[in-house]
C-alpha cells in the first residue's frame, strides 16, 4: 500500500466529494471540515526540534532526537496512510413547502436539467410532478457515483408515485397504493346565522359547504332563503387507510328542510345528483367539449404506441382534431382547480365536476379561465391549440371518476335530465338506503371512528402496484 502526503490526501478527498451531487450547504461543510483536519495533521506532526529557536534554555539532552530512534528519521513517505471509503448510493428527502419549484429542488441538489427534463417526459400522461403541494414529500435515491436514480412523490397516506431511471437516461413511471376502503359519516346541523357558519359547526370544511350549496342552488337561495333553525343532514363518504383519512371524499345526499318543505339531493353511479323521484338537480353534461363533434385522431388506450417517441404509454384521453383557435366548452358545472402550461402536454385546464368528476384539457392556445373559478355547464374555457409537443394542432380531452380515467366518449355520465326507467328500481333501492343512513348517523360514526377495526377483520395491507407504465411518451 502506497503512503501518502496530507496534499495528496487532501486533494483526493477534494475530487472524491466533487463528484457528488450534494446540496450546496452540505458541500461547504464538508470543504471545511477536510480542511481542519489536514491543518491539524500538518501541524501535529511538526518536528519537535523546532522548539528549540522558540524556548531556548528548556532544552535536555533527552529531549533531542537520536540518529538511532526511528521516529526522529521519519519523514512524509512514512505517515499512516488514511484508505478512503467506498462511495455508496444514498437517498435524501425533502418536505415540499409553499414556494417550492420542482427546478429550485433540482437545483439544490446539483441534479442535471437534462434529468429534470427526463422526468417532465415521463409525467407527462400524469402532470404528478406540475403542481407540488406543501406537507408533501419527494425522496431522491441517488447511486454511488451520485446519479438520480429513483424519485418518489408521497402525494398521499395512500398514494406513492415513483419515477425509476432506464438505460436510456429515461424515467418509467409508477403508482403504488395502499390498501382503502370508503367509509361514510353524517354531519347534521341547523341553521344559525348562516349555512357557512352552521356547516362549519357541523364539521363540514369550506370546500364541502361550497359543493352542497351549488347542489341545491336549483331549490334553495342560500342567502335569502334559509331560516333560523332549519335543518339539514350530509352524508359524505371518506377515502382512508387504516390510519387516516387521503382527502379524497364523496357527498353521497343532502337533505335540507326549510318550514315544511324539505329537499334531497342523491349521488347516482353516473356522477351527477338526482332527487327522490329521479328527477336531476343540476343541468346534465355534454358529451363533447366543442359545438361540433370532430374527427377523433387519437382514441382513449391504456396501450398506445405513441406516434412521435414510438413507444407504449396510455394515452388517457380522446384527441379531436380541432383547428388552432376552436372555442373549448366546459362539459359541465364546476371549479377549476389548475391552470397549467407543460413543456410536453402544453397549455391545459383541470375542472373539478360534481360527485367525483373531474375534467382536463390540454394543448391549448389560450386559456379563459383562472384557478378557482366556478365554470358552467357549456361556458367557454379556452380555444384548442398546438402546445406542448403534438404532432399538429387538436385538443387532448380527458375525463376521471374517482380520480381515474375513463373514455369520455363512451363513459356512463349525466347526459339526461332523469333516471332512466331500467334503472329506475336500482336507483330508488339506493335512495332508501341513503334515507336509512341519514337518519342513522350516530351510528354510521360510531362506525367510522373505530375504521381500524374494519381494517383488521380483513389483512391485506400489502400495498399494490395499480399501474407501471413507461411514460416517457406524449399524447
Amino acid at each position: 500500500m502506497t503512503s501518502q502526503t496530507p496534499f495528496s490526501l487532501l486533494r483526493k478527498l477534494l475530487r472524491f466529494l466533487s463528484g457528488r451531487h450534494l446540496p450546496t450547504p452540505h458541500r461547504l461543510l464538508l470543504f471545511f471540515a477536510v480542511a481542519l483536519i489536514t491543518a491539524a495533521t500538518i501541524f501535529g506532526t511538526v518536528d519537535s526540534s523546532s522548539a528549540f529557536s522558540t524556548r531556548p534554555g528548556q532544552v535536555t539532552a533527552d529531549s533531542l532526537p537520536r540518529a538511532e530512534d526511528p521516529a526522529a528519521l521519519a519523514t512524509e513517505s512514512d505517515l499512516i496512510p488514511v484508505e478512503l471509503p467506498e462511495p455508496q448510493p444514498w437517498q435524501d428527502s425533502y418536505l415540499i413547502r409553499p414556494g417550492d419549484t420542482l427546478s429550485g429542488i433540482f437545483a439544490d441538489r446539483n441534479i442535471p436539467k437534462q434529468v429534470l427534463h427526463h422526468l417532465l417526459e415521463a409525467d407527462n400522461e400524469y402532470l404528478a410532478l406540475e403542481t407540488l403541494h406543501p406537507g408533501t414529500d419527494l425522496t431522491f435515491s441517488f447511486t454511488a457515483s451520485g446519479e438520480l436514480e429513483k424519485l418518489s412523490l408521497h402525494q398521499d397516506p395512500a398514494r406513492e408515485v415513483v419515477f425509476t431511471r432506464q438505460e436510456d437516461g429515461s424515467f418509467s413511471y409508477q403508482l403504488v397504493e395502499a390498501e382503502t376502503r370508503w367509509l361514510s359519516r353524517v354531519h347534521q346541523g341547523t341553521i344559525s346565522h348562516s349555512f357557512y357558519l352552521s356547516g362549519k359547526q357541523a364539521g363540514l370544511s369550506d370546500r364541502q359547504i361550497e359543493e352542497i350549496a351549488h347542489v341545491l342552488k336549483g331549490k334553495i337561495d342560500f342567502r335569502r332563503d334559509i331560516r333560523e333553525g332549519d335543518p339539514f343532514a350530509v352524508l359524505i363518504s371518506h377515502e382512508r387507510t387504516r390510519e387516516q383519512e387521503t382527502g379524497h371524499y364523496r357527498i353521497e345526499a343532502v337533505s335540507f328542510t326549510r318550514g315544511r318543505q324539505t329537499y334531497n339531493a342523491f349521488l347516482y353511479t353516473d356522477g351527477n345528483y338526482y332527487d327522490e323521484q329521479g328527477e336531476s338537480v343540476l343541468p346534465a353534461f355534454r358529451r363533447w367539449p366543442t359545438a361540433s363533434h370532430y374527427r377523433i385522431s387519437s382514441p382513449f388506450n391504456l396501450n398506445r404506441l405513441h406516434p412521435v417517441t414510438h413507444r407504449v404509454a396510455p394515452h388517457y384521453g380522446v384527441d379531436l382534431a380541432t383547428p388552432t383557435g376552436t372555442p373549448i366548452l366546459s362539459i359541465g358545472d364546476g371549479v377549476v382547480t389548475r391552470v397549467g402550461n407543460h413543456p410536453y402536454a402544453g397549455r391545459y385546464v383541470n375542472i373539478r365536476h360534481q360527485g367525483s368528476l373531474s375534467t382536463r384539457y390540454l394543448h391549448l392556445s389560450q386559456v379563459l379561465v383562472k384557478k378557482g373559478q366556478r365554470v358552467h355547464r357549456g361556458q367557454k374555457i379556452a380555444l384548442s391549440g398546438n402546445t406542448g409537443r403534438t404532432t399538429g394542432p387538436h385538443l387532448h380531452f380527458e375525463l376521471r371518476m374517482d380520480g381515474r380515467p375513463v373514455n369520455p366518449m363512451t363513459a356512463s355520465i349525466p347526459t339526461a335530465v332523469r333516471i332512466q326507467a331500467k334503472a329506475r328500481a336500482e336507483f330508488d333501492k339506493l335512495v332508501q338506503e341513503r334515507m336509512a343512513d341519514l337518519q342513522n348517523g350516530d351510528e354510521l360514526n360510531l362506525m367510522y371512528a373505530d375504521a381500524a377495526a374494519l381494517f383488521d377483520e380483513d389483512k391485506k395491507d400489502t400495498p399494490k402496484t395499480l399501474a407501471r407504465q413507461d411514460a416517457s411518451g406524449d399524447r
